[in-house]
Formats: C-alpha cells, structure tokens, sequence
C-alpha cells in the first residue's frame, strides 16, 4: 500500500546556566506565617500575592517581585490574621479574612479599594465568575456573590443546619454552576442566581476545594476517608476509599488522572476511579498538587519538604527540604509561573521561590492546581466547539510524487465538500513553475470515491462554479486544467491525492472546504497534508486553515518528519521547523516550535495527541508540535527543515474539545 495511505568564557557560561530544577532560588520572609494561604501569580509572572498571619496575630496581605530582593508592597495590618488565598482578575486582588471581611486590593499599590463584612469568618478562597462575580463561603454558614465593583451583595446561599460552616473554597462549573462542601457533609451545587441545583451527601466534613473535569465531573474529598467524582447533574459516578480524611483538593492531570494526597500517601487515580498508582512518602499534608505542562506533580508536606513526582509511576523526581524543623508544615499549595518558577508558602515565615525546568502550569488540563489556574479564579474554561472550515496546502511537488491531504468529517449524516488541485490557475498570482495538469483522487481508506482531471469535464451533480462562489473561493479560469470535485462525504476520515498527470515536478495548491447545505452538525475536526519540503522559502511545505466558531477555539498542530519512519515513509525531514502565522496581508508569527519536548510542554501535547487519536510521536524526537488557542479567522503554518535540510513532512492541524 502507498505511504501516502498510510500517513496522511567558562565563568560567564556557567553564570548563565539555568538553575536546577527543585533548587531554592530565594526565601522571602513575611514576618510571621504563611498557613493555607496559597500564593498567586500575575498573568506575566512579574509579581506574587500571598495572604499572611503576622506574628502580632493580625493578618497582611504581601506583593512579592519575582527576584524576590523586596516587597513590591504589603498592607497595613488587617484585624485578624489571612489564611485564605488571593484571587486575582485584572489588577484587583481579592482576599478573605478572618475577620469576616473580604477585601479588594489594588494589585498594583497594595491600596483598599473597598471591603466587605460578612457574619462570620472567612477561610474560602474566593472563585471569580465569568461575569467578574466574587463567590466565596464563611462562617456565617452561607455562600456569598458579590459585586466585583464595591462589594454589593448579589445573594447568599444559607446552609440551613448548624454544620453549616463552609471553609471549601468555591469552583466554578463551565456553565457557571458553583459547587462548594460544608461541614454539613454536603456537597453544594448552586446556580448563578444563587438557587440550589442540587446537594451530594458524603460521609463526612468537606474542606476540600472541587476540582472540575473536562467532561464537567466534579471531584472532591471528605473526611469520610474517600475521593468522590459526582455528574454535573449531582449523581455519584464512583468513590475511592483512602486511610485517611481529604483535606487537600484533588488537581488534574492532563490525561484526567485525579491527584491528591491522604493519609500519608500520594494517590493517582484513572478517570474510572480505579487506581494509577501510590506513593506512600511519608507525610500527611492539606497542600494540593500542581501540575506542570510536562507532566511533573509538585506538592508541599507537613514535613516542611516540597516534591515533585512523575505521572507514570510517582517516583521521586526531586525533594526539596526547608530544612526548619518539625512542625512548620507546608499547608500552602505551590503556584507555578509562565517561567516554570515554583512559589510556596510555609509555617515557618517564609515564602519560597524553587527553581522549574521552564516548564508552566498545564494548560491542556482542566484543573491543573488548587483555584484552577496561577491566578486562583477558581473558573473552569467554557469550551466552545470550533470548526475548521477549509484547508488549503501549497507544495513543490517532485516529478512521479502526490502531494496527500486527510481530513475527518464529523457529523450524524452527509454533507458536501469542494475539493481542488490546482496548477494552472496559480499563474494569475505571479507564480510560476506550478503543476501543469493536476489530477484530483478523492479517497475514503483504501477505496476510491471519486476523480477529477479537468474541472470543466466535470460529470453533473453539484454545480462547481455555484459552491466555489458560495464558499469564497477564488474562481478558475475556464477551461484551465485544474481538478475539482464537489462530493457529498458521510461522517468518517477521507484523503486527497493530487499528482501531475504530465508527470513533471511543479507547485500545486491543495484545498478542501467545507460547502454549504447538508447535515448542519457535520465539520472537519482535523486536516492533514503530507508533502515535500524545500531548501528555500518558496519551496517550503505551508498549510493554510479557517477557523469558524463563536468563540476562541484550541488547536493541535504539529509538523512531522522523523515520527513517518515508523509508515515506512522514506525520506523524511530530519527536523521540522514549524511556525503559525496570522493570514492577511501583514502576517504575523504567534507561535514557533523545532522539538514538541523542546518548550517542556511535552506532557500536555501527548495527552492533547491522545484525546483526539492521533498516533504518538518518540520521546525526545525532533517532530515539531503546538497547542494554540486562536480567534476565529485564517491562520498558515510553515514548515522549514532545520539548516535548510529537505525532506518528507506531515502537518496536521486538530480541533481539541
């Protein structure tokens, strides 16, 4: 069978080396203690915010540079000690204190902008709604929403019971559901309005923050000793028995796995609830993990230690110790910045930078720390399915060789679909050397659907002309002998080849779109196009893609040489490099990549590649692969060969849920 089946001064270096992954960079001593507030980070990394119990027994709140040489700034004291984490939206920082009021700082001066007392206490971090609304629980045995502007109260949800405390910090649904746990043993699912969607009874006090899964579970622990996941409509899917209560909140993983700690141990969990894997490390601990892009689990312990596990078995990647004594407990939950640094807080004073490998918070998880993201909002992402609605790919194809595009049709039933080879039509843009007489082989696995040679031999069926009007494409000069096929696809992966029937070399112009009418629920979910990369710019493989939908849209996108070997395609590009342009008549470069481990995103990308089957790359090979999130509009992606190496690639481009 065809490939293309089957594919579609030694001092000063030393200075500049990185520092050690799991090494101290800096302590920041705060004085006095740093409990379960858990720090968070500004979109840019430049500043850190934590909450601060001062040794008078009054709290402040701390803005910490990220070299950590001073305070940026520090408030006044506060009457009653902080132990509940910063959320920051824009440059407003909100904070709870124990004092019962929840404060809006300034993010930039550290100044009040306004506060609010509530009747009780305030432990529960506060979650930042779509909207800008402030969701947090206290004392008074209510969950609260107010206004981001001066604190007005929108509602309060009452727990009527008197174990009705809520210290379970607030998460926030796609849809905006809040879920939140009670000493009352119930887990509180709550609409935007602040009416009961429904209560899940544990077996014990909830302390634990709910984390949300991509699919909308909710997961979350109870002192009743057991990790529970519970459908978005309140139903419980499944529990997983521990030694001990659930204080710390579970963290996602890329591919799904549940992680948290109980007793003295470091469970992973399947998405099922059957168990991954266990490390029993020796500790017990409330701090709840991190999760790096690639993959790396980082957790603080009761033993002043912080570590870092790997997700296939929980080994030991590295430990760091703060070395001050028994009983100064890292309560805190590390944050993990753009720039891979890690920021924790301990009993023992201090606030700690320790050094990454680069690599930042996952971002393909759905819930990949405490509060969700760096910056604490406690808000789960609102997806929204993207489409791609056309592809079109630009080669230098060699004499005897075709240049391949695949695609995947979604959908419930039939929908048409323009597809073009073009050549001759290429000379009204100035380009010359293009493929003479294109011939278009439309392919469903091994089974030939449909050709085309000349669009204007064309058997009857769908008017080419009307759909190449309809969907915007550029028309072609009548009687050319560029090829197209207008055909209706039923849901299912489908190839393009086009080859020269003259059997020549030339640059040939590849497109498919999706039309109009048909099955309105059928979209492309991924297109891919093999081809011959060139030693120069003109000759470098470029796949041009539109992007439809309401709203920004995750890609995939990756450019494969080394990773065709194992096709049996010969030939390949050594090293793809790959960058993604804006189109239009200025382009822009938003992103580049020469190694899909090169960034340390490398776990985010495997479980990205996995959740949509696409076939893995090596560890550690050359193959070039991104995870953008984009507006709707053109985007084009260029691969080069490193050095200007030629060869053989692949690029495709995946739509992620």
């Amino acid at each position: 069978m065809s490939t293309w089946r089957i594919v579609i001064g030694c001092i000063a270096a030393a200075a500049a080396l990185p520092a050690q992954d799991g090494t101290l960079q800096w302590p920041f001593a705060v004085g006095g203690y740093i409990s379960s507030s858990s720090p968070a980070v500004s979109p840019d990394g430049s500043t850190v915010y934590v909450g601060v119990e001062g040794s008078n027994g009054r709290g402040r709140v701390f803005a910490i540079p990220r070299d950590g040489s001073r305070q940026k700034w520090v408030t006044p004291d506060l009457p009653q000690p902080i132990v509940s984490s910063p959320a920051l939206s824009g440059d407003t920082l909100y904070i709870g204190g124990t004092d019962g009021r929840l404060y809006a700082l300034n993010a930039e001066t550290g100044s009040i902008r306004w506060q609010k007392e509530v009747g009780g206490f305030i432990t529960s971090s506060p979650a930042i709604g779509a909207d800008g609304s402030l969701y947090f629980g206290a004392g008074d045995r209510k969950l609260h929403a107010l206004s981001p502007v001066n604190g007005d109260e929108r509602w309060a949800f009452l727990i009527d019971s008197p174990e009705g405390v809520i210290e379970s910090s607030p998460a926030i649904g796609p849809d905006g559901t809040i879920y939140v746990g009670a000493y009352d043993r119930n887990l509180y699912a709550v609409r935007p309005d602040g009416t009961e969607r429904w209560r899940f009874q544990t077996g014990g006090q909830i302390f634990s923050s709910p984390a949300v899964g991509a699919d909308g579970t909710i997961y979350v622990g109870s002192d009743d000793q057991r990790m529970y996941a519970i459908s978005p409509e309140g139903q419980k899917k499944w529990d997983y028995l521990t030694n001990g209560p659930i204080q710390s909140s579970p963290a996602l993983g890329a591919d799904g796995t549940i992680f948290f700690a109980s007793d003295v141990t470091f469970y992973a969990l399947r998405p099922d609830g059957t168990e991954a894997w266990k490390n029993p490390y020796g500790s017990t601990t409330q701090s709840t993990a991190a999760v790096r892009a690639d993959g790396t689990i980082i957790f603080g312990a009761d033993d002043g230690k912080v570590r870092a596990l790997n997700p296939a078995d929980g080994s030991a990647k590295w430990t760091f110790d703060t070395k001050t004594g028994v009983g100064n407990y890292i309560e805190s939950s590390p944050v993990i910045a753009p720039d891979g640094s890690i920021y924790v807080g301990s009993l023992d004073g201090n606030l700690y930078k320790i050094a990454g490998n680069g690599s930042p918070a996952s971002t393909f998880s759905p819930w990949p720390a405490f509060h969700r993201d760096p910056q604490r909002t406690g808000r789960a992402i609102a997806t929204t399915p993207g489409q791609l609605f056309n592809l079109s790919t630009r080669a230098q194809v060699p004499a005897g060789e075709p240049v391949v595009v695949g695609f995947f049709v979604q959908g419930v039933s039939s929908k048409p679909y323009l597809l073009r080879g073009i050549g001759p039509a290429l000379a009204q843009f100035g380009i010359s050397g293009f493929m003479t007489d294109p011939r278009l082989d439309l392919y469903s696995g091994t089974h030939l659907l449909t050709s085309n040679d000349n669009w204007g031999e064309s058997p009857p069926g769908f008017g080419i002309a009307d759909t190449t009007e309809r969907v915007g494409a550029f028309p072609l000069p009548p009687g050319s002998r560029d090829a197209v096929v207008v055909q209706a696809l039923e849901p299912g992966l489908y190839t393009a080849r086009v080859s020269n029937n003259e059997n020549r070399a030339g640059v040939a112009l590849v497109e498919a779109y999706d039309a109009i009418g048909g099955d309105p629920t059928a979209r492309l979910l991924n297109v891919s196009t093999l081809g011959p990369v060139g030693a120069i710019r003109e000759n470098y493989l470029v796949a041009g893609v539109s992007v439809g939908g309401t709203g920004p849209t995750r890609l995939l996108v990756r450019a494969i040489g080394p990773g065709l070997a194992q096709f049996g395609v010969s030939g390949v590009l050594a090293r793809p490099m790959m960058t993604l342009y804006t189109s239009g008549a200025t382009p822009q470069a938003l992103r580049t990549n020469s190694g899909w481990m090169s960034e340390r995103l490398g776990g985010d990308i495997a479980a990205a590649a996995q959740t949509v089957a696409a076939f893995a790359l090596a560890p550690n090979s050359t193959d070039a692969a991104m995870i953008v999130t984009v507006d709707p509009g053109n985007y084009t992606v260029e691969v080069a060969g490193a050095n200007g190496t030629t060869g053989q690639a692949l690029v495709e481009l995946y739509v992620l849920p």
